[in-house]
């Protein structure tokens, strides 16, 4: 999230882009005063301070302490720390950026060749390098002129001259460094380090992540290993540093037990000791092997259908509980309001009121909460399914089991697969990016299902199922 000083910036240059003010004057300024870069460098925080000053009203003081860059001190871009940048830049001008229909926040340290830019795009729904330059997402032979390159692994997009560097650090966070002559040495540098303040993007599986240690950074988005519901997250360092963190959905977490026998089978563990973790049932375990390959673990049940594995390679070891203790669940929404699995029933039709308790529902590597709203004659069902088999033809036919489906497959909720069951109900069911959601209504209500259906919010994605 950008800090305060960042969300002051940006709204003072929206509210003086009405004065008239050309948009490359900073930069016009930068350049006349070429000739000492201490001059410049004061020229510029003038210039910006007399802008800044007539449109702040006069009981409004912003004073702009990022700092003067240096290889040592950090300065933040919309939630992005900027590691290392060339000596003696000076003060960024920061603006809005836009480019492939993607909106971002962009920080300017002079021009020509003597630029430096870093520019941080969000946008969860439509992020992709490719759009930023201007292509079809996924399809980088739609970029003409340009070269396929890594940063820390991941996909990223460069030119031959070596001054634009632009990637995907995770789903809905696009990073770019463009760079003049002068610091085209220093493109891969300032790339390598930048690093999201939140790098795991804050949510996995219901989990916050709050604390990861020190140098490690997204080696996989998300991984959807096999089908016995199992889907983890892995940090790595340059050092051999890696933590893995693991989510396990469905009947392989039906109980303590269970989630044990499977983290045995399919994660090569091989001593555990039942322990509470989080104040849930669990074990301290040790797994991997001998040596390098070491590793440490904690597993625990959040809830029938929902197991946690944490794993550390042995030199992390004495972190591997801070880590675990910096996992917050999601708090679910109050069970009296209409939400069920963070999930928004956004539309009921008037009368009807949440009942008391919610049942579960778990099958190969998914798990499904359900909800209902009744008056006492007519009532309303919501069934809001997770898991990494989302997708997945047989899981689809397993949960819909005894219901007769009257259209095809979409993920559009007015359009999804209609269902009839065996008592009557009408219903609908979609699929969104980590959530399946089946709505069922009792046949007086089959007028209100469409609307019931399409006012559903389901929340955005963390990662890529």
């Amino acid at each position: 999230m950008p800090n305060i000083e960042d969300e002051l910036r940006l709204a003072l240059v929206e509210e003086t882009s009405a004065l008239g003010v050309p948009p490359g004057l900073a930069h016009r300024v930068v350049q006349g005063a070429k000739r000492e870069r201490r001059a410049r460098t004061t020229a510029v925080a003038l210039v910006a301070a007399a802008v800044l000053a007539a449109a702040v009203p006069g009981y409004l003081s912003v004073t702009d302490r990022s700092g003067v860059a240096s290889p040592t001190r950090a300065v933040g871009v919309d939630g992005v720390e900027v590691g290392y940048l060339p000596p003696g830049l000076g003060v960024p001008v920061l603006e809005r950026a836009d480019a492939g229909g993607l909106r971002g926040t962009a920080a300017t340290w002079g021009a020509g060749d003597d630029l430096v830019r870093v520019t941080v795009y969000r946008d969860p729904a439509f992020g992709g390098a490719e759009r930023v330059l201007g292509g079809i997402r996924g399809t980088p032979e739609t970029l003409s002129g340009v070269l396929v390159a890594k940063v820390r692994g991941r996909g990223a997009f460069t030119r031959a001259e070596g001054d634009d560097l632009v990637w995907e650090e995770r789903p809905g966070l696009v990073l770019r460094v463009t760079v003049g002559a002068l610091y085209r040495d220093a493109l891969r540098r300032i790339a390598g380090g930048l690093i999201p303040k939140d790098p795991t993007g804050g949510v996995f599986q219901g989990l916050r992540v709050t604390y990861i240690p020190p140098g490690l950074h997204l080696a996989d988005l998300s991984s959807v290993v096999d089908r016995t519901g199992w889907a983890e997250i892995r940090l790595s360092g340059d050092d051999g540093a890696s933590v893995r963190i693991l989510a396990v959905r469905g009947l392989s977490a039906a109980d303590p037990e269970t989630l044990l026998t499977w983290a045995r089978v399919r994660q090569n563990l091989y001593t555990a000791t039942p322990e509470k973790v989080r104040g849930k049932p669990g074990y301290r375990a040790d797994g991997g092997g001998r040596g390098a390959s070491y590793s440490r673990l904690r597993l625990w049940l959040e809830k029938p259908g929902l197991g946690y594995v944490v794993e550390v390679n042995e030199g992390l070891a004495t972190t591997l509980d801070r880590i675990v203790k910096g996992l917050v669940p999601i708090e679910p929404p109050s069970a009296s309001g209409n939400a069920i699995g963070q999930v928004t029933v956004a539309y009921l039709p008037p009368g009807l009121r949440r009942v008391a308790g919610e049942t579960t529902r778990l099958g190969k590597g998914w798990s499904a909460t359900v909800g209902r709203w009744s008056d006492g004659s007519r009532d309303v069902e919501v069934t809001v399914i997770r898991g990494v088999r989302l997708y997945d033809n047989l899981w689809v036919n397993e949960f819909l089991r005894g219901e007769k489906r009257e259209s095809a497959r979409t993920r559009r909720p007015s359009m999804g697969i209609r269902t009839t069951g065996p008592d009557g109900r009408r219903g609908i069911f979609f699929e969104s990016t980590e959530v399946a959601v089946h709505v069922k209504v009792d046949p007086a209500l089959a007028g209100d299902l469409d609307r019931i259906a399409t006012k559903i919010r389901v929340p955005p994605p963390s990662y890529r199922p």
